[in-house]
């Protein structure tokens, strides 16, 4: 009894060490924002979405459905989280919403010690005893995340955020989680200025 509740309790802390690093790696999340210095912000309360421009080479990796379903579901629920509405027209709108995503082959390399013997003294008194330095090579997909805010006047970009992260090829709920934690680090830049509350 007494192994089965160390067990539990084991099992209980590993889970709370879990979500603590999952919430601190969404919170790690690099943004590097742009902005019209002189466009006042503080009346934008509607917005509309704007139809991404065609790309001239399309990745179907990150260019489908899915994932398209998935962005727009989450700055749906983004902007509507932080005060905003969706408008009924783009005439309407105080801005124009829309968002790019791309990805490209990116490279990690790690070096390690392939020693044995007596390391590090691998050479003491002139002897070699099999020291070596090995390196690996990983080959993995980096995905871009952009949001682009839009003045439907004049059609000018008046704010950007953009964030990169190595893709997520779990499940399809772990890729929503995926999506959500990238949007959510984005437009908590938007609009320059916001107060973060959360």
């Amino acid at each position: 009894m007494y192994l089965v509740t160390v067990t539990l309790k084991v099992k209980q802390r590993l889970a709370m060490v879990v979500m603590l690093l999952a919430v601190t790696a969404c919170g790690a999340i690099a943004v590097n924002s742009d902005y019209d210095t002189e466009r006042q912000f503080s009346g934008l309360t509607t917005y509309a979405w704007m139809t991404p421009k065609q790309k001239l080479l399309q990745d179907p990796l990150v260019d489908n459905d899915l994932m398209n379903n998935r962005v727009r579901r989450s700055v749906e629920r983004r902007l509507t989280a932080q005060g905003f509405s969706e408008a009924t027209g783009d005439t309407s709108a105080d801005f124009l919403v829309t968002y790019h995503v791309s990805a490209e082959t990116e490279y990690s390399v790690s070096n390690f010690h392939g020693s044995y013997g007596y390391y590090p003294c691998w050479a003491c008194y002139g002897h070699r005893y099999g020291y070596g330095r090995d390196s690996t090579v990983r080959m993995y997909k980096r995905g871009t995340f952009m949001i682009d805010v839009v003045d439907p006047a004049s059609s000018q970009l008046i704010w950007r955020g953009v964030a990169g992260r190595r893709l997520n090829s779990g499940t399809p709920q772990e890729r929503d989680a995926y999506v959500d934690s990238i949007v959510t680090a984005i437009l908590a830049q938007f609009p320059p200025g916001r107060v973060q509350s959360e």
